[in-house]
């Protein structure tokens, strides 16, 4: 490109490359190429000096403008995805929390024997399953695709908790004669409630921030 060019515009493209720095990297990397070419033209396109000094007190004119507007462009995009990984984090924590608070809670009462946390383990057992096995499915599907995440949370669970609940049934019933199907079946209701409550309280403290 550079063998086509004048000794003027060889130093315009030069310039106009040190100026172009001015811009974010992910900007130049997008449309630096362009901005080039399209610069080029208009260059060759000069007729006399005047015009050339008219297209590079207009190119300056452009970075002024637009250059902090981008700058200011890729601040918030960065605010954006801190913003976002900020409340992931706090909703993967709060998860987590209760999954290993249920899950100690449910190793204490087995151990100790104590009847009041015994009376709800099949409630425990089916939190700390599918609390475990739904939020992460929920969380891959609503980071990699478009779906909405109350829906997505909502099939999840329910087909993990459906799909849970009739494996455990279909197992435990041919092992122990004494099995309580309905009490595995309460459970894991009460777990897709519970679970798919906590996520729709999570999505309606969010609504307020996104609307903002």
């Amino acid at each position: 490109m550079n063998k086509t060019l004048t000794r003027e515009g060889k130093i315009f493209l030069s310039l106009y490359s040190i100026l172009l720095l001015i811009y974010p990297r992910e900007f130049r990397r997008q449309y630096g190429s362009q901005m080039v070419l399209l610069l080029l033209d208009c260059e060759r396109d000069a007729s006399n000096r005047r015009a050339l000094m008219r297209l590079w007190l207009r190119t300056l004119m452009d970075f002024v403008r637009t250059a902090p507007h981008e700058h200011l462009q890729n601040m918030r995009k960065e605010n954006q995805f801190m913003n976002k990984l900020r409340t992931d984090l706090v909703a993967i924590g709060a998860c987590l929390t209760l999954i290993i608070g249920a899950l100690l809670l449910l190793n204490y009462g087995r151990s100790h024997q104590v009847s009041s946390i015994l009376l709800f383990g099949h409630v425990l057992d089916a939190l700390v399953f599918t609390g475990v096995i739904g939020n992460l499915i929920a969380f891959l599907l609503v980071r990699l695709t478009t779906l909405r995440p109350l829906r997505v949370v909502l099939w999840t669970f329910l087909i993990v908790s459906v799909a849970s609940a009739l494996a455990s049934v279909a197992i435990a019933s041919r092992v122990d004669p004494n099995f309580d199907a309905a009490k595995v079946v309460i459970g894991y209701a009460v777990s897709f409630l519970f679970w798919y409550g906590l996520h729709w309280l999570w999505a309606q403290k969010l609504k307020p921030s996104e609307t903002s």
